[in-house]
């Protein structure tokens, strides 16, 4: 397994479907699988590894009907059974240390709205520059910084948004 794997549904448009307009995590879901110490050997203590798991899950919905526990339970032997069909049939017994994150975590550790880690939604007017800038525009000593601002979702454009709020805020000062 390389540091980056990502497993794709065999019908993914169904799958995303699934995930965002029905807030399910569907039968064999798409899932990204990261080994950071294949980059830095010191992600890791010698002879051993890190493996961090995503998988695609809806958000908090209208009601407190999802069982997450459920859902992070299946979603967990989606990423064994996919790590298996590499050759990895052993890990769950070799784990020395598990977290896991859910939509209510999400929500109550960062105050994420709805638990969603990805901010606004995926359309096309909430896209890249058509995200709300990263400084108010009536109130000019007022910055924005994160997945629902420009330029968008994910930990690296999170953290290109902080940098340009950061610059913003420089540029401001002199």
């Amino acid at each position: 397994m390389g540091a980056h794997t990502l497993f794709l549904a065999d019908n993914y448009r169904e799958n995303f479907l699934r995930t965002i307009r029905d807030l399910e995590l569907p039968e064999n879901p798409s899932l990204y699988v990261h080994a950071p110490a294949r980059l830095d050997p010191g992600m890791a203590p010698p002879g051993e590894d890190t493996i961090i798991a995503i998988v695609p899950t809806g958000h908090l919905g209208k009601s407190d009907e999802q069982d997450w526990e459920e859902i992070r339970d299946r979603a967990r032997q989606e990423v064994f059974r996919r790590l298996a069909t590499l050759g990895i049939t052993d890990l769950e017994k070799h784990l020395k240390f598990e977290l896991t994150y859910t939509p209510p975590i999400w929500r109550k550790r960062y105050n994420l709205m709805k638990g969603s880690t990805h901010g606004l939604s995926h359309n096309l007017t909430q896209l890249g520059y058509f995200r709300p800038a990263n400084r108010h525009p009536r109130y000019h000593n007022l910055y924005f910084v994160g997945a629902s601002t420009h330029p968008g979702t994910g930990v690296p454009t999170a953290l290109v948004s902080a940098r340009l709020a950061a610059q913003r805020i420089m540029e401001d000062l002199n």
